[in-house]
């Protein structure tokens, strides 16, 4: 079911919403849930992110940016700016926000926090598209830019792992891309919602570690075997 590869050629690297309204300390939602009383689980999430999957991101660009082939951020928020083109739970939830006293998270488009993380910002020509709900494919032009630019496989990271990066994966995959899940390079809040995410994409598409799949992008795991049945035949014949 799984047995395609990513190709330098036909793949992209799809980054999702790891920008400062979801994945900073200091900004979006970082803030508000420590406003609230979760800042131990704001501060592991946060760790997590830097720790683990900026540097795993970071491995993953420098390969896909290398082999030519497409590197593609996606951010969430709201482009016309009153949550207007959001779905309703989001401004629903911004009434609730508003009246404990607290500033809605949601990102606009312009401001900081719908701004990439630094670390991982997008070179020059990147296409940095933004959705308003948690499929980059249900409110966003992004299935034309993958189609316009002939991809078939894409490698998915971001946050979060069960909310925006599954809803991305699954709407992929059933509209006949092959995905690939980069579990390093994704957090959520904690670590059991993020199993759950990669529990569930895993029925959509493959699960890699972010190393594999830049040794699958640029050919290394199939040098390590070509190489490996060279000495494997080589101690045969010196047995012989």
């Amino acid at each position: 079911m799984n047995d395609f590869r990513v190709n330098p050629r036909s793949s992209a690297l799809v980054i999702v919403d790891l920008q400062y309204g979801s994945a900073s300390r200091d900004h979006g939602y970082g803030v508000v849930y420590r406003s609230i009383g979760y800042t131990e689980l704001v501060d592991g999430y946060i760790a997590r992110i830097q720790d683990t999957v900026v540097p795993s991101v970071q491995r993953l660009q420098a390969a896909f940016r290398t082999a030519g082939a497409p590197v593609i951020f996606l951010t969430v928020g709201t482009v016309v700016g009153d949550l207007s083109d959001m779905p309703p739970r989001f401004r629903r939830a911004a009434k609730h926000w508003t009246e404990l006293g607290l500033a809605p998270p949601y990102a606009r488009l312009g401001t900081r926090e719908m701004a990439v993380l630094d670390e991982i910002a997008p070179l020059p020509g990147e296409p940095v598209i933004a959705k308003t709900g948690a499929s980059g494919f249900t409110a966003s032009p992004l299935e034309r830019v993958l189609w316009n630019r002939q991809v078939r496989e894409l490698v998915f990271c971001g946050v979060a792992t069960a909310y925006c990066v599954e809803s991305t994966l699954r709407d992929a995959a059933d509209r006949g891309f092959d995905c690939v899940l980069a579990e390093d390079a994704c957090a959520d809040v904690t670590d059991a919602i993020h199993q759950r995410g990669v529990q569930s994409c895993a029925a959509f598409g493959r699960v890699a570690r972010a190393d594999a799949i830049v040794a699958e992008l640029t050919g290394a795991d199939q040098a390590v075997a070509r190489n490996g049945s060279r000495l494997v035949e080589a101690s045969r014949q010196g047995r012989d």
